[in-house]
């Protein structure tokens, strides 16, 4: 299985896929002509998840792949959700509410199924966040930053070790419940851990043990900011 750990995929005009960091052709080497099985984080929202989905859709048509199928995942198809990913060459992870689509993925029993997958798995915030073996599910909602029933730690796809932190530049200054998102939760919570903050454009490549952008390493209550846009560094370096 071959991974790529994103923010956001989409151009900044939302009209194609970020090419930023050499993301699309990162992608051609993996895949040209696509099969896609799109996966949401919120089976409920059917709606918002066909119209995101179509977005990405024309976004990857747009920077010069040829999509052969494109099958939006629905609760109707969990019984043949091994069908539907065996016959995918990309899977894509939505974005969304961490904890949500975290369930979500347990229930339809997502990480039996995928685990002997041979093709490619692009996360998009959340997907991301939920790929890893063990999730960090930074507080976005009112509420659960001061509740101790809020868990933060989650069991993921584990389809890669990394625990990835999206949109690093909008978040990093965000204040939630009167604390700050940054100093007051996620700071305290890395020390023993180690969190890849990126910001969109930047992505992680685990199977190549590279990061592409902006992207900082978040550990033991500490920030450093380990590889810039235009460059790329090896992940598991001396951080």
């Amino acid at each position: 299985m071959k991974v790529i750990l994103t923010s956001d995929i989409m151009s900044k005009d939302k009209r194609q896929l970020n090419s930023l960091n050499g993301f699309v052709d990162k992608i051609h080497e993996y895949v040209d002509d696509i099969n896609c099985l799109y996966i949401p984080s919120n089976p409920y929202r059917q709606f918002l998840t066909n119209t995101i989905s179509s977005h990405h859709k024309r976004a990857f048509e747009k920077s010069g792949f040829t999509v052969k199928s494109w099958d939006v995942f629905s609760l109707f198809q969990k019984n043949i959700l091994n069908k539907l990913i065996s016959n995918a060459n990309l899977i894509i992870l939505a974005g969304g509410h961490v904890p949500t689509q975290n369930k979500f993925f347990h229930d339809i029993r997502l990480k039996q199924y995928i685990k002997d997958y041979k093709g490619l798995v692009i996360g998009i915030s959340a997907g991301s966040m939920n790929s890893a073996t063990k999730v960090y599910a930074q507080p976005e909602k009112l509420g659960e930053a001061k509740s101790p029933h809020y868990d933060r730690f989650l069991e993921g796809l584990a389809i890669t070790d990394i625990t990835v932190l999206p949109h690093y530049k909008d978040i990093k200054d965000e204040r939630l419940d009167n604390q700050r998102i940054m100093e007051d939760v996620t700071l305290p919570d890395s020390y023993g851990r180690k969190f890849y903050a990126i910001e969109d454009g930047a992505y992680i490549v685990p199977n190549e043990n590279k990061i592409y952008g902006n992207c900082y390493v978040i550990k033991d209550g500490k920030v450093k900011k380990i590889c810039n846009t235009g460059q790329s560094v090896n992940l598991r370096g001396d951080y």
